[in-house]
């Protein structure tokens, strides 16, 4: 789910809201961001209990979710330099992956639960065939070894029970 708020523009610069509470029945406890070159690759990652709200602040990124329980892939593109402020909600049992596509990117996102490290978190492969996030390769990518030697979407799901 996306939420849209309109950005004012004038010479300083920008003005926007990325979280107003009377939008969301959510509390959320904790804020992160992650700080990008282009082509890093971030991702699968997702919890059973865990709501984000994700933002792209600066730059360009491609946002890919994965709903593990219903097999549905969503893929956005947030501009931080776009006239909407655009935000995505992830529930959980989503899995989300990021790339930056611009030459560096700032994605922030909202928890309604701490993070408490990656041992208590799903990662899957991050480019794992069953979800085909279709990267782009036109520039080299950076991608950290939990990512890179993640194991299958498959694998998560038989875990979890579900297929």
């Amino acid at each position: 789910m996306n939420f849209n708020k309109d950005k004012h523009f004038e010479d300083r610069g920008s003005l926007y809201t990325i979280y107003d509470s009377r939008d969301f029945e959510i509390k959320f406890v904790q804020d992160k961001i992650s700080k990008s070159n282009q082509g890093v690759i971030r991702g699968f990652h997702g919890d059973s209990i865990t709501w984000k709200l994700i933002t792209c602040l600066y730059g360009r990124i491609k946002l890919v979710t994965y709903d593990v329980d219903t097999d549905i892939k969503q893929e956005y593109i947030l501009d931080g330099d776009d006239k909407e402020s655009i935000s995505v909600l992830v529930p959980p049992r989503v899995l989300n992956a990021h790339q930056c596509l611009s030459s560096h990117c700032i994605f922030h996102y909202k928890w309604s639960h701490h993070y408490t490290g990656p041992e208590n978190q799903w990662s899957v492969y991050y480019n794992d065939s069953t979800i085909n996030p279709q990267w782009n390769w036109d520039f080299a990518s950076i991608i950290s070894d939990r990512d890179m030697n993640a194991d299958s979407l498959l694998n998560l799901q038989k875990r979890l029970d579900i297929k």
